[in-house]
């Protein structure tokens, strides 16, 4: 396969695992890690974020090694013939699967607040439409858009959490680290926090397209700190806000965040309207990006001309995805599975393809 044209600078590639990772997840996560840690749940956010930061730094060193490749093309090579063919399924499936859940998130917004007797059918497929049109774009494209649309969505979503700080009660984050509260057995909650902060293997489809390939671990290491630092912010204020039993029968924490806040102006009079409108960029940034690696892998493994073809082809399998995921508790509940095909890539197959890629020297840097 020809060599990519090399047009993304070390900030962009940053910007890229940030749009990938701060999607849709973040509304849900405070919730899950009350569950889990009781008032510290903040704490548990921040470990794992720091944990994954390694896995971030262990992909780049991996993507380092094949500067001119992608996973889907050196992990047969290190895996062997069917191992490697197994992994290239997952490593697709799940980032296809996180498409249809990001639609359905955002179905359930726009009818929430935005426009509630809006069909379906209207919704979901007029995202679609735009999710498939940006990821058949090239990847500099691709990279322009999200750079602007992320951006637009973390400076929202931090200016109403610092307005929020007006009804912050230290008092809620009490008691610390109590063994009552702590519920390590509650797995599907503890798997769906690791996805939020499992947005580093994208690296791997970018790495080519790098101007600088040494590079690459600072900028993924970057964002994965940025992304543990925001979600650890968040939670934090979203538990001094509502206190940990609170937060634990919110669905939809970020919305009622916006809500609480007072503010004297009547253009921020709706201010979860104001973070709704943001906040879908967060959600095409992130299915964007997941359309352009599922496109870019296919194309890559049965090398074909262009990647659009394969995102356009995909379109109706999508529909059909976000069509089956009808409530909050059904894609919820998927979310789950698609979080532990992303936990079982980023815990057990990239520390073994580094391992071999380091016993086997097949690195080429």
């Amino acid at each position: 396969m020809k060599q990519e044209k090399r047009s993304l600078d070390a900030r962009q590639v940053t910007l890229v695992v940030l749009g990938f990772g701060i999607g849709g997840g973040i509304l849900t996560l405070p919730s899950l890690a009350a569950k889990v840690f009781g008032a510290s749940g903040w704490l548990i956010v921040l470990v794992l974020g720091l944990f994954y930061t390694g896995g971030a730094w262990i992909a780049g060193r991996l993507a380092e090694k094949f500067p001119e490749e992608t996973i889907i093309e050196y992990s047969p090579r290190l895996l062997g013939k069917y191992l490697g063919l197994l992994f290239n399924l997952i490593f697709i499936t799940s980032f296809l699967l996180v498409i249809p859940i990001e639609i359905r998130i955002l179905q359930e917004l726009v009818n929430i607040s935005l426009l509630p007797d809006a069909p379906i059918w209207f919704v979901s497929g007029s995202f679609l439409l735009a999710i498939a049109y940006g990821a058949s774009r090239q990847i500099d494209q691709i990279a322009q858009v999200n750079e602007l649309l992320i951006e637009i969505a973390i400076i929202v979503g931090l200016f109403v959490v610092l307005l929020a700080m007006q009804h912050f009660e230290p008092l809620h984050l009490l008691p610390f680290f109590s063994k009552d509260l702590i519920h390590p057995d509650k797995v599907n909650e503890l798997v769906g926090m690791a996805f939020s902060f499992a947005s580093f293997p994208v690296i791997s489809m970018v790495v080519p397209y790098l101007r600088n390939p040494r590079q690459t671990t600072p900028a993924v290491v970057k964002g994965n700190i940025f992304i543990t630092l925001v979600y650890t912010i968040f939670t934090l204020i979203v538990l001094g806000v509502f206190g940990y039993q609170e937060t634990t029968k919110l669905s939809w924490v970020a919305l009622e965040l916006a809500k609480s806040i007072n503010i004297e102006a009547v253009i921020l009079e709706r201010l979860d309207l104001v973070l709704i409108v943001s906040w879908i960029s967060a959600l095409y940034t992130t299915a964007l990006l997941a359309g352009f690696v599922v496109s870019a892998s296919v194309k890559r493994m049965f090398k074909l001309k262009k990647h659009a073809y394969v995102i356009w082809a995909l379109v109706p399998l999508v529909y059909y995805l976000s069509t089956i995921f009808t409530n909050y508790f059904v894609w919820t509940r998927w979310s789950v599975y698609v979080a532990a095909l992303f936990v079982v890539i980023s815990v057990f197959f990239y520390p073994l393809l580094y391992l071999l890629s380091s016993r086997k020297g097949n690195g080429h840097a």
